[in-house]
Order: structure tokens, then sequence, then C-alpha cells
């Protein structure tokens, strides 16, 4: 088969100029515009825009060392191996000329050879001339050749030079009349291209012997040139094609897919051979997963019913092109010339040496051993349709015709036709597949109506699937080893366990909700055909589908397309059988270009080469670094994205890949197209990000790589201790303001109550105060009146009071003793008055 990688599956360009595999197996390819690195599976691009350390967009030649690839382009080299390791700036050397050759010397030092004839020697980052390279003539440098760590050949324009580097010494060992623009092979095989004379093999002694004259490859292009394990030179033509030398003799072949283009570089690897062209691209030619029946009468055919019948003879059934039997090397074909009842095919089957063929116009019958059309059935013996969908041998040798307008019939030993009974529902019903169970009953699949159980051909029961409408037809049935019932139907694998049911669908890894066929191999798992091509599925992924209580869970399968040598990816159903296996154990798998043909033995069984896989890079926004054994990210980096790669140019398709982040999680979480996962959001710590391969369905390797994530000051426990302080001290100083104030509210409260009351009782004071000021105004008018009062009673009472004591002193006294003890008396009265009235005034002052 041939694969092809261009500019519209991963190649920037198709001018392949220079490709080489380096130490870790990645191929690598340049282009005019850029270099790609290529693992089998995916494509990635190296060029100035995305790796900006590039000098040039344009490398022209290769060199593989144990250092990897050395890629030169007209001013500097780049050190390929696994990603770009090392920039060469080569501008002060190439003045005027450009980098022919390059070649790596002992101590990581590199010669560089130019097309102005000039040896450079470059030592970590320093130019010197070599110094024993003096030609005397005038010279161009094509190419350089190492025959051990200190001598190497050095092809010219005038002649074939060896380089002693260990004596320092030159020499020329051809004519300098010959220019050398190739020199190819090994070290024990040296071979020496010349434009004007061929390709010559050198001897012993440096003696050169010419093995093919340039007259018979006129045509060649010399930078293809290489030689295999088998001693044979391959070359591109720069007309059409390839070509083989060996044995002085010249093969010319080519491929379809080369058409006219030109092959540039040729690398032969076990039975894989890379052809880098001029304007195709890369194509792989390699052996095919999948192989296809070496008939040209079938090739491109849209291919419906398969069959094998007793005699082993293979039956192909076409669309629009007749039947094809295979018997051998020989292919036979009937059409409607030959009497086939109608060229398009819908079902075939074959009882008592008799082949029946059956189409939408009813069934041809031929007799297999005199390869004769013998007669046909149709409505008018007794079908309910002539539209028949599928024919069916039993293990009683009934032959089952299944059609539209609800017609389930068999035909007897007797070659009878019977119809088996329905219910009248069913009348219309279009029945397209069936199974004969190991207990002996049968199925019947139909179109929107589910599974009909027949039992000693009576109609038992009808079971609908839960299935929306038009996803209802059950283009396949399988049992399996636990009895269990599998359907292919147009929503889905449907699986019966018991009363239970559960569809196996894209969320569950398949690729197509349509599944046409499904077959058992006997040995590791079953085959689904569908819409993308051919599924298979292991029987530990079946189990784990049929124990898990995840309806979603996902289940690894490897997917035969195109890539892997099937004629188209879009297999047929509809028909039946959709897929047969032959006694060989060989699947045959019809498609709408042709027969896929897949060995479950070859493909399946456990392989022995050990897994490529390899982290590339980890990317943190537009910085990008290479992974070696663990990574580390930046503080404050949240988002970042990691690569891989697993390299494998046979079947990259064989394998499943997992991932988890956690490892004390078992939720894997599926890979499906991509090389690279994404993280957003980790946080700080340690974590081991693995990725689980599967190969068919089976575990096979779990590779692991550590991630640290840094974290900022921030996030740092000593940030996180002084945050618990200082929210502590916060707090204290929180709780002591708040009960701060709430004291001082309390205090401003006693004292505004205070001050209040203060207020109140200094009112109280003021006014008793004028109160008594006034009382005390009052009683001084109160007193000044009555002392004015009392005077004149009191003076007058002490008059008498004296007059009394010395009476009899006096004389002339007019009143008696008695009158003026009575006038006292009236006086103390008088006094006695007044006092009372005062204390009677004084008494209301105080209310």
């Amino acid at each position: 088969m041939v694969e092809n990688w261009d500019n519209t599956n991963g190649l920037p360009q198709n001018a392949v100029f220079a490709m080489e595999k380096d130490n870790h197996g990645y191929f690598w390819v340049a282009t005019e515009e850029g270099l790609t690195r290529l693992d089998g599976y995916s494509a990635k691009v190296f060029d100035q825009a995305n790796y900006p350390q590039m000098q040039e967009q344009t490398y022209f030649t290769f060199y593989k060392s144990k250092a990897g690839i050395w890629a030169t382009a007209d001013r500097s080299i780049a050190l390929l191996e696994k990603n770009i390791r090392k920039i060469i700036d080569c501008t002060s050397i190439t003045n005027d000329t450009w980098i022919r050759a390059v070649t790596e010397i002992e101590g990581d030092k590199l010669l560089i050879g130019t097309d102005a004839g000039e040896i450079h020697q470059w030592d970590d980052g320093t130019f010197t001339k070599l110094e024993i390279w003096k030609p005397e003539i005038p010279l161009e440098i094509y190419s350089f050749f190492q025959i051990d760590s200190y001598k190497l050949l050095v092809g010219t324009t005038r002649g074939l030079y060896e380089l002693n580097l260990k004596a320092n010494t030159k020499k020329l060992i051809s004519a300098d009349s010959l220019g050398v623009y190739k020199i190819f092979g090994t070290s024990k095989d040296i071979y020496i291209f010349s434009p004007e004379e061929g390709i010559f093999i050198m001897n012993k002694g440096y003696e050169m012997e010419n093995i093919i004259p340039s007259s018979q490859i006129k045509d060649i292009n010399l930078s293809s040139l290489i030689v295999d394990s088998d001693k044979r030179i391959w070359a591109g033509s720069l007309e059409q094609g390839l070509m083989v030398i060996s044995q002085g003799q010249v093969t010319r072949f080519s491929y379809p897919e080369l058409k006219n283009y030109t092959v540039r570089k040729i690398i032969k690897e076990d039975n894989n051979l890379f052809l880098g062209t001029l304007g195709k691209g890369l194509l792989i030619i390699k052996p095919a997963s999948v192989n296809q029946p070496n008939h040209e009468e079938l090739r491109n055919k849209n291919i419906k019913a398969i069959y094998q019948s007793e005699d082993g003879s293979i039956w192909i059934g076409t669309k629009a092109n007749g039947l094809h039997q295979i018997e051998g090397d020989k292919v036979k074909i009937w059409t409607q010339k030959d009497g086939l009842i109608q060229d398009g095919n819908t079902s075939l089957a074959s009882r008592n040496g008799k082949l029946y063929y059956s189409s939408n116009s009813g069934i041809s019958i031929i007799d297999i051993q005199r390869g004769e059309i013998i007669g046909q059935i149709t409505e008018e013996n007794g079908l309910s349709s002539n539209y028949v969908h599928a024919l069916f041998n039993d293990s009683n040798n009934r032959l089952w015709i299944l059609t539209r307008k609800g017609g389930i019939h068999y035909l007897d030993e007797k070659e009878n036709i019977n119809r088996v009974k329905l219910p009248k529902q069913f009348d219309a019903t279009k029945f397209v597949s069936a199974l004969e169970l190991k207990n002996g009953q049968l199925i019947i699949g139909s179109m929107n109506e589910g599974i009909f159980r027949l039992k000693d051909s009576v109609f038992v029961e009808n079971k609908r699937l839960p299935l929306a409408p038009g996803e209802d037809v059950i283009y396949s049935m399988y049992e399996d080893a636990e009895n269990d019932l599998w359907f292919g139907t147009h929503g889905g694998l449907v699986l019966l366990k018991g009363d239970q049911i559960k569809i196996l669908g894209k969320i569950n890894g398949l690729k197509s909700k349509t599944v046409y066929s499904i077959t058992d191999d006997g040995q590791h798992g079953i085959w689904i055909s569908n819409n993308f091509g051919v599924q298979y599925f292991s029987y530990s992924e079946i189990k784990k589908f049929k124990e898990s209580e995840n309806d979603d869970v996902l289940i690894s399968s490897t997917l035969f397309d195109e890539r892997l040598g099937l004629p188209n990816s879009e297999t047929n159903g509809l028909i039946f059988p959709s897929a047969i296996q032959d006694n060989t154990g060989k699947i045959w798998i019809p498609t709408v270009e042709g027969v896929g043909i897949i060995n479950p033995e070859t493909i399946s069984d456990n392989p022995k080469s050990s897994i490529n896989f390899y982290w590339d890079e980890l990317r943190i926004g537009e910085q990008k670094s290479d992974i070696q054994k663990e990574i580390k990210i930046p503080e404050g980096v949240r988002m970042f994205q990691i690569s891989f790669n697993l390299i494998d140019f046979e079947n990259p398709s064989q394998y499943s890949l997992f991932y988890r982040i956690d490892n004390e999680n078992d939720n894997w979480l599926p890979i499906k197209n991509q090389r690279q996962l994404f993280f957003n959001g980790l946080k700080p710590g340690d974590y081991t990000l693995e990725i689980k391969v599967l190969r068919y369905g089976e575990e096979d390797q779990v590779f692991s790589l550590p991630i640290k994530v840094s974290a900022s000051f921030f996030e740092t426990l000593t940030f996180k201790i002084i945050i618990g302080i200082v929210a502590i001290l916060l707090l204290y100083f929180i709780l002591q303001s708040y009960f701060n104030k709430r004291l001082k509210r309390n205090l401003e409260e006693k004292v505004t109550q205070r001050t209040l009351d203060l207020s109140q009782a200094n009112e109280k004071l003021k006014n008793a105060l004028e109160e008594i000021e006034n009382q005390n105004r009052i009683m001084k008018q109160l007193t000044w009146n009555h002392s004015h009062l009392l005077r004149a009673p009191l003076t007058r009472a002490m008059g008498i009071n004296h007059l009394l004591i010395n009476y009899s002193k006096y004389e002339g006294i007019e009143k008696s003793k008695e009158e003026l003890e009575k006038e006292l008396l009236e006086s103390l009265k008088q006094v006695d008055e007044i006092i009372k009235d005062t204390h009677t005034k004084s008494e209301n002052l105080t209310k």
C-alpha cells in the first residue's frame, strides 16, 4: 500500500529536499517551507514562524551522526534530534558561497564543505579553515563520505580526494577530470557517481570499477542514490518512477501515485520504502495490514455480499457488475448477459451444490460444479416480494429467504417454498438478516420492527429494541460465548443480556453509529464493519463493556481503514452477509471500492516490538522546551500543554491511549486523535502524568512523567502561616476594637445618663436655688415688714414691763398697775399674732 504525506495532512509544502530518521526514530523531511518531523501518525512543522531560532527556512542536505541529524541550509546548520537541538550560524564562512556538504568527526567537531571549494572545521562555536585542504586547482565540493573516525572521502567537481585527519594528509585518488557528485554506500561497499561516467564501485586500494555507464542512467536523480542491504542501488528518475540497479542491470518501475512526480530522495528500510518527491510530498510504500484480492476484475468495484461455498470458492456480488467467483487464481463472472436475473446483488447462500444469488428482482440459482445458471425463484414461485434482502442456510439445510412485504420463507429439501405465518401487522415488514442460535432457534432481523424469534419454523415472539425511529434496522446479529445477543443496527451495537439491553455507541468508542457486520475471529475478539472501516475489539474490552455499570464506559479498539490497505473506508451494509470469515480464518469485507481481507492471526497477535514512546515538548504560552525526565511549571502558571509521540510507521492505528494526572484516581480519560494534553488550573504540588498504551485492546505499557507545579510566595505554606497569624491578629484587633467601642459606648451612655441626671439635678438645684433666693427675698421682705410691725408692740411691752418692775419708784403714773399689766398683755398678744402671721407666711413659702 502507498501512504502519502503532503500539504493536505502535515507537510508545509510538497517539494522534498532531504529526509532521514534520527536516533529516536522520528522521520525528518526538509521542504522549501521548513522542516517536518513525522512519527507515523502526526506531523510537526518547524519553521521560522514557530521556531524563531531557525536562521533559514529551507534545508537541503541531511547528515546523520550519533548526535543526530545535521541539516544544512545555505548559510546555517541545524542539529535535529527529536527537536531542534542547536543552530550554527555559518555566515562568517559563506560570503559569496553556500554550504554543500557536512560531516561529523571526532571530538564533536564538524567539517563543512562549500560551493567555493573550501573546507571549514567547526569546534564549539569557532570556525577554522582545514589546514590540509589546499586544492591546487579551483573546484566545488559536492559530497563527504566517512570511511572511519579519521579518514573520509571528498567528492568534488575535479576529482575524488582522501583526507586523513590523523596523519594530516590529503590525496587525490582519481583523475582530476572526474566529477564526483555523489559518494554513497557503506564503509565496506562504497559507490561513486559521476554524471559523465556513471556509477563506480570502489575496491581495495581505491580502485574504481564502472558498474553502470551513464548512457543507461541519463535520467537519474543523483541526490536520490542509495544502496539497500541486498547491495541493490536505488534511484529516482528525473522523468518518471524509480530505477533499481542490480548486477549491472537497470530495472525501471513506478507506482500509480507517483504519476510524473520526480523522486528526489529514497530510504529503504526493511519492507518499507520512503520516497521524497518533487510535488507529491512523501510517499511510504509498505506492506498492507488489509490485503485485497489480486484480481483486476474486482478493483474499484462496489462490492455487495461475499460468500464461501462448500467447495471453498469465494463468491462476490457487486452493485452493478454481476457475480464473481474466485477459485484459486481464476475469476469467473456472471452477468445478465449470462442469464443472471440482475447485475445488482443483495445476498448469497449455497445448498446442495447450488449457489443462490438474490437481487431486488428475485433469485438466480447456479449449479456450482457445472458453473451454469439453472433456474430462478420469484413471486411467481411463491415469494411475497421479488426484493430479496437475505438468504440463509440453517443447520437443518433449510434455505431461508427474507424479503419485503412480510416475507419469511424457507426452501425445504424438496425445493418447496414455505412461508412462515406472522401476525397481520407485519404484512409489510422488511426482513434483512438472520441468525441461528445455539439452541436451534432462529432470529430474524427487520427494518423498524425489531427481531422475530422462530422455533421449528413457527413464529414465537417479536421484540422491539429501544432505538429511535430510523435507527431500528438490524443489519447483523451475533451470539457470544455467554449466549448473549449482539445486534448491529443503525443506532449502534446493541447488547441483549437476558432482559437487559445496553447500547455500545460512539460515547463508548464506536467510530460510527451504524454497524453492518459482526464477526468473531474465534481467538482474539470481534470485528465490526461500519462507515469508517473495520473496528477490532478484543474479548477483554467487550467483557469490560458488558460488566461495567457505567453506560458511558469507554473501551479501546483498533481501526482498519484506507491507511492500512482497505480499498475504501466505507464498507457496505444492508446486504447479507455483510462480512464472512473464510475457511482459513481470514475476514472478507465488502467496500464501495473493492474487497478488503484481514488476517486476524497476523494482525491481532501480541506484537514483539517495543513501544517507541517519547515525551516531546512542554509549551507555556509561546515558550517551548524539550521534555527530558520531568517538568517544572513556574510559579504563577496555571495553563500549559504537554505533547508526546508514539512512533510507528507500520500501523499507528493499533494503539488506544488513555491518561490520568492523579495516580490515586483510577479514572483513565481517553486520548482520541490528538498528541497533546492541555492542563489548566492545577494547584501547586507534585503530580504524575500517566499515559496508558493499549495495542489491539490489550494493555501494553504505562508511561509516566513527574510534574511539579511551583507555588508563588502567596501560595506557599509560609505565606499561609503569615496570613493565619495576620488573620488572628486582625481578629484580635477587631475584637479588641469591638469591645473597646462597646465599652466606650457603654461609658458614653453612662456618662450621657449621668450628665443628664446631673443636668436634671443641676436644673433642680438651680430651681431650688432660685426658689430659695426667692424665698429669701420674701423672707427678707417679710422679716423687714414684721420687724417694723413687731418693734412697736414689743417696745411698748418692754416699756410697760420696765414700768411694772420699777413701778414703786415712779410717781405720777396715771394708770394703775393692773391697767399696765393689761396693756402689757395686749402688747404681748400683738407680738404673738405678728409671730404667728410670720410663721404662717414662711410655711407657705416652702410649699
